[in-house]
This record gives C-alpha cells, structure tokens and sequence, in this order.
C-alpha cells in the first residue's frame, strides 16, 4: 500500500499524539520502519530514543582490573633465605603433538557405531598414523596427467 495524502496525515496526526512508530504503522497498515522513514522524509520532528542511557557512564579500567584478595600464604614472611641453586628454572620442554607412548596403526576398521569396530593396529611407518599398506591408500601421489590438467585449468583462469 502506497503513502497517499490520507495516509500523511494521519500519520502526522498520530505523531503528534506521541504514538509509538510500531502502533502507528499497525494503524495505518505499514511497518515500523516504513512509519519512521516517511517522518523522516516529511520532516517531522524527531523523537528521543527509546533506549535510556545513564548519566555517569561506567569507568572501564574498573572493570578490567578486578581486586585481587589477599590470600593466606601473602601475608606471612619467611625469615628463611632461599637457597641459589632453587633460583634456576629450567623448564620441562614437551611436546604435545608427538605421544611417548607408540601405538599402531591408526587406519579405522568398520563402523564406529558397530561392534566389531577397532583399528588396523599393525606398526606404524615412519612418523605417520598408519602403517605401510593404509599410508600408500592415505597418501595418494597424483599422476602427471591430473597434475597437467590442473595447471591447464589454472592457466585458463588466469
């Protein structure tokens, strides 16, 4: 439904009122914003935002830095000095990508939600996840025809 001169000035008359944007529109069959948009376009007057805002706007760096309580160890003293050799720290570098422990092969057996489910488990090659016979189905070297065919296509593109 088009804005005709019958459908302004209700809507100006409704505005007027102090009607809501969302009431006016069910009124006169348009849409939230469909209501503020032509009383923006007809110039009339704008309204305060519905959002109500605090005066004193909160401090941040309050906010990010939490008091800390004091905690039970803190407020004894040690009388004792430390020793030299404690001041050192070496720390324990480890890996977490490589697992001491050496399991098998990898290479899944079945359907998980099966019964007889399980894993190849024969030894693994080299630092892979499976053994030799799953690592030459899992690393599949392309032949020169579909690496040709690939950089035709690219050479295409470009």
């Amino acid at each position: 439904m088009p804005w005709d001169e019958n459908n302004v000035t209700k809507l100006r008359e409704l505005w007027d009122q102090g009607l809501p944007t969302a009431q006016i529109g069910k009124l006169l069959g348009f849409t939230k914003n469909a209501v503020v948009g032509k009383a923006h376009r007809i110039g009339l007057e704008r309204r305060p935002s519905p959002i109500r805002r605090t005066a004193v706007k909160p401090d941040r760096k309050k906010a990010r830095s939490p008091v800390m309580p004091k905690l039970n160890f803190e407020s004894k003293e040690e009388n004792t000095p430390l020793k030299q050799e404690n001041l050192s720290f070496l720390p324990v570098v480890k890996n977490l990508f490589i697992k001491s422990d050496k399991r098998g092969c990898e290479w899944p057996q079945g359907h998980p939600d099966e019964m007889d489910f399980h894993f190849c488990g024969k030894e693994r090659f080299e630092d892979k996840p499976y053994c030799l016979d799953h690592c030459a189905i899992a690393y599949v070297v392309p032949e020169k025809e579909e690496i040709d065919k690939q950089q035709d296509q690219v050479n295409t593109k470009i």
